[in-house]
């Protein structure tokens, strides 16, 4: 049931590649901490299915897009409700929320795609992959009920 999600090995080789590995700590004499904008995932699996959830606070459900392609189940949208980063009166203390796009895709093999459930309530996704003996390779579109 051991199932690669990411290659550790390339998050190492990514931390260091680039004009300055240095870049990726934050300065000390900087209140701009880098912004973490990963989608917060959690994936359990058993013999039947995956089941995948994923934090997506203050988002819409009809701005979120998911797809299952090549084994990877691919989730995308937006997020516009946080827009106003102006600090015209001069009294924001601190800004973390964020407006733009998202996308994060993971790989999951051997999926039934025709019969893969989602869910999106108090901002958290819910995906239900069942499992089959066979690989699939056509793109599915999911709806989220």
């Amino acid at each position: 049931m051991a199932n690669e999600i990411m290659d550790r090995n390339d998050l190492m080789r990514n931390w260091f590649n680039g004009d300055s590995w240095m870049n990726n700590f934050p300065s000390i004499f900087d209140n701009n901490f880098p912004e973490d904008s990963t989608l917060k995932t959690d994936i359990t699996e058993n013999n039947q299915n995956y089941e995948v959830h994923v934090d997506l606070p203050a988002v819409d459900k009809k701005d979120i897009d998911i797809t299952y392609n090549d084994n990877v189940l691919t989730i995308s949208g937006h997020r516009d409700s946080f827009t106003d980063h102006n600090d015209k009166d001069g009294d924001v203390i601190m800004s973390e929320r964020s407006s733009g796009r998202f996308m994060r895709q993971y790989r999951l093999p051997q999926v039934d795609q025709d019969n893969i459930k989602a869910t999106y309530d108090k901002g958290v996704l819910e995906i239900t992959l069942p499992k089959v003996n066979k690989e699939v390779d056509s793109e599915h579109h999911i709806e989220i009920d």
